[in-house]
């Protein structure tokens, strides 16, 4: 939760849904969808201290619930990867205003600080912005959550970031034909570490999503056949990291459920 003091570090990231798959989220104008911010906070439990901290901060999600906090939280424990066993909390679908307008700030502090830092340090803060253009899907910012999300955080080389958004847009030409595809969703970092960096959040239901759908950009532009592209990528990116989150419906607070 953004109460907290936290220092800014690099990044790490998520996305989807099964049933939402490209072509059905397209139809739905519906859902929940009010911003393109996305906060993420990250989390080292202590020692030994794990269940205090899920403990901790199960209150404070109800301290927020308690207030009609109307920004949505969402949690991951990152499963692999090189931040293996850190805790993510994020905010999708809201406006960078609404963080301005947050309830009750210097209360949101004092209780994170009872009940959520006492257990874990602070381990990164980072803010995006959705890219919906380059997207296929957005179950985050519709509050539907996947069970797991695949997330690829790419850095680039400074200047590059038109050439290596051709190549993402060649992709998800490839993805919007594939009635099966999860959800791809694309975020710009704004703020919080190495910059340009783009984080991709693919969405999957249970590990079986792996052995169907498990293709990097990289990979889905060789199988598509298109070397323009492939190259875009490789002139724009210098490296790629991947790491799986598990949602944690029961660390996680979206208003009205």
């Amino acid at each position: 939760m953004p109460a907290a003091i936290h220092p800014f570090f690099v990044l790490a990231l998520a996305v989807a849904s099964p049933s939402l798959t490209a072509q059905a989220v397209r139809s739905e104008e519906t859902l929940i969808d009010s911003g393109d911010a996305a906060h993420l906070f990250a989390y080292t439990p202590k020692p030994g201290m794990r269940a205090q901290f899920d403990a901790g901060y199960r209150a404070h999600l109800r301290w927020h619930r308690d207030r009609q906090d109307p920004l949505p939280w969402f949690g991951w424990d990152i499963v692999d990867g090189d931040r293996a066993g850190l805790f993510v909390d994020g905010s999708f679908g809201t406006s960078f205003a609404a963080f301005e307008q947050r309830i009750d700030p210097v209360g949101d502090q004092a209780d994170a600080a009872r009940n959520v830092t006492a257990y874990a340090e602070p381990a990164f803060r980072a803010s995006y912005r959705l890219r919906r253009e380059l997207s296929t899907a957005l179950p985050l910012e519709h509050w539907r959550p996947s069970e797991i999300v695949q997330v690829f955080h790419y850095t680039l080389r400074p200047g590059t970031q038109p050439c290596f958004e051709q190549a993402v847009r060649a992709a998800r030409t490839v993805l919007l034909g594939e009635a099966t595809a999860p959800a791809h969703s694309w975020y710009e970092k704004r703020d919080g570490g190495i910059a340009p960096e783009y984080m991709l959040m693919i969405a999957h239901y249970g590990q079986a999503g792996y052995d169907h759908r498990s293709r990097s950009l990289e990979t889905l532009l060789e199988r598509s056949g298109n070397a323009a592209a492939l190259a875009d990528l490789t002139a724009s990116a210098t490296t790629v990291k991947t790491e799986t989150w598990s949602y944690r419906a029961d660390l996680s607070l979206i208003p009205g459920r």
